[in-house]
């Protein structure tokens, strides 16, 4: 009897413990999912938060790059109409006002052509930035938006794009670029964890800087080579986060990063290919289960009371800091109204600018005509003066097979004068005149043959490199012929005081393109005009001797052709430009410069 006792009472004692553990047990699983319940809630308001701010930092700007769209000075500029420096001042000026990071064009090949940073030393102007997404969307007539490090300085921002149109036709894309930085300074400062992915998994965007750039999974091979062409991300930090997930009473989203155990909430954010998430620390979690199953094992009885004590002050410390929560976005949207306003006197201020730059650009096209014309028809007029001595001598002589042939050189010279003229009609606006094909190197010979005299005059050497076989281009060859009458004569000015006097000139093929190179071994390109030489009004001459327009105008005639022009400084001594021009049979529109081979 006594056994039956004893053994009744053991089992009464293990199904009491049984019991008192399993309320615990319990208990902390109630705990839990009520956290888990109440943190579903709360991360939705704080993801509403940070999505909002988010958005609206990029909704600031978003009519930034349409606007400098339709800027008619921009358009223009495009064109070859308006020089660039008034054009950077514009943009200047709109950054500034705006607010933004910088502002930039670029041109059908995507080379910024202006930046409002044109004063700093690692402006974009000269950048080649067709590899961007967002410049070949806008290419394509539509909105570019595009998150990546800068490829100057490597300072990440979001990139919106627009492109540029004028009378219908895509002549350039437009392009704001918004740092993030302080929005994320200042989630850091709240102390709470959250970041933002884009496609891929990769953090763009973290209130924590040590996971920017890391991946929430391993990328694969076409992905990373994507990245590497787009030059989007830094290279050295796209490696995998140690994270590792679960699921907790089979909702909650648990994650590990590290050592650091998280709750987390994601969303994808609308209208964009980026997630924010937004985690809670477990710590918290933990500790209140661990405390609360503690308190019930040894005071069973206060542990209802108690769990609904700590259910009721979480209810009031939650109520506060919605409470918090609703002044701060009552805050958030009274400085967006305010915002909003700003942005429409901004849009107001920037109408006027840009009517007054109109204005501004009329009258200095006037000036240019006045100033361009003694300057280019001062080599046609020498050569008609040679080619009328050369007629006299020839009657003095009785060769007057000959006088009818140099006559008509005289009524081509006419002709060319004719054309010069006009010239400033096309450095206004584009040219209309008829493009055909012609062979490099009858222009090339059409120009030493007027300019011999003035090599013979002047005492000057020449060194002709020509390829034997035809090398035809589209264009004007009138015009082709006045840009190399322009390098010949700017070469032999800036030889007057150097002994044993050279010009070279050499044509050939470079990678379907024709490639013209004219070089010299006189002083070399003044660093004061080195950046800025192909701008009007830009000379080192003396004055009365040239106005700076000469330069100016080949540009534009070889940009017309499709082709780039690049001057600078040999390494020994002397100045070189290169010009290359696409091969007739492979000339297509927008086709991208190539660049690399201006080395010589």
């Amino acid at each position: 009897m006594l056994r039956k006792i004893n053994a009744a009472r053991i089992l009464t004692i293990m199904a009491y413990v049984l019991f008192l553990a399993g309320i615990p047990l319990g208990v902390g699983v109630l705990v839990q999912y009520d956290y888990l319940d109440g943190f579903e809630g709360m991360s939705n308001e704080r993801l509403n938060l940070y999505e909002s701010t988010l958005l609206a930092e990029l909704k600031k700007y978003e009519y930034l790059p349409y606007l400098i769209a339709e800027a008619g000075i921009v358009s223009r500029m495009l064109h070859g109409a308006d020089n660039a420096g008034q054009v950077n001042l514009f943009l200047e000026e709109a950054n500034s006002i705006a607010g933004s990071t910088v502002v930039y064009v670029l041109d059908t090949n995507g080379i910024v052509t202006a930046a409002s940073n044109w004063r700093k030393e690692n402006s974009f102007i000269g950048l080649d930035l067709a590899f961007r997404p967002y410049f070949q969307d806008a290419m394509r007539g539509r909105q570019g938006r595009f998150y990546g490090v800068g490829v100057t300085a490597g300072n990440p921002g979001y990139y919106i794009s627009h492109p540029v149109r004028s009378n219908g036709k895509l002549v350039g894309v437009a392009v704001a670029k918004i740092v993030l930085s302080p929005l994320e300074a200042i989630w850091q400062e709240g102390g709470e964890t959250l970041f933002v992915t884009d496609i891929h998994g990769i953090i763009v965007l973290a209130s924590r800087p040590e996971w920017k750039y890391r991946t929430l999974s391993p990328l694969s091979a076409p992905t990373l080579k994507s990245i590497h062409d787009k030059l989007q991300f830094p290279e050295v930090k796209l490696y995998p986060l140690p994270i590792h997930t679960a699921t907790r009473l089979g909702f909650a989203k648990e994650v590990t990063i590290g050592k650091e155990r998280f709750l987390e909430k994601s969303r994808s954010i609308p209208g964009m290919e980026w997630t924010i998430s937004y985690l809670m620390p477990q710590g918290q979690l933990w500790e209140r289960t661990l405390g609360i199953s503690l308190t019930t094992f040894v005071i069973l009885g206060l542990g209802v009371l108690t769990r609904f004590f700590l259910r009721e002050r979480r209810q009031r410390q939650i109520a506060r800091i919605q409470a918090m929560e609703a002044d701060r976005i009552r805050s958030i949207n009274k400085k967006l109204e305010q915002e909003v306003e700003e942005r429409k006197r901004t849009e107001h201020e920037l109408r006027a600018a840009q009517e007054e730059l109109v204005q501004a650009g009329k009258l200095a096209a006037l000036g240019e005509m006045a100033a361009a014309i003694t300057h280019e028809l001062n080599q046609p007029i020498a050569a008609v003066k040679t080619y009328v001595a050369s007629c006299r001598l020839m009657l003095k002589r009785d060769k007057l097979a000959d006088v009818d042939t140099t006559l008509v050189k005289i009524s081509e010279l006419g002709d060319r004068m004719g054309t010069v003229t006009g010239q400033l009609k096309s450095f206004a606006r584009k040219s209309t005149d008829k493009k055909n094909e012609f062979d490099l190197r009858l222009a090339i010979q059409e120009s030493l043959t007027l300019m011999e005299h003035q090599f013979h005059t002047e005492g000057c050497r020449l060194e002709l490199f020509l390829t034997d076989e035809p090398i035809n281009v589209v264009g004007n060859r009138v015009h082709m012929e006045q840009v190399l009458i322009n390098l010949f004569r700017n070469a032999l000015d800036a030889l007057q005081h150097t002994d044993d006097a050279l010009i070279g000139v050499s044509l050939r093929k470079v990678k379907e393109r024709a490639k013209i190179h004219v070089w010299d071994n006189g002083p070399g390109i003044d660093a004061s005009v080195d950046k800025r030489i192909f701008e009007p009004f830009v000379t080192t001459k003396k004055e009365g001797s040239g106005v700076g327009l000469g330069l100016s105008i080949s540009y534009k005639i070889i940009k017309d052709m499709n082709g780039d022009f690049r001057a600078t400084n040999r390494p020994d001594r002397g100045a070189e430009f290169f010009v290359h021009i696409p091969l007739a049979r492979t000339r297509k529109t927008g086709e991208k410069s190539d660049a690399a081979d201006y080395s010589g």
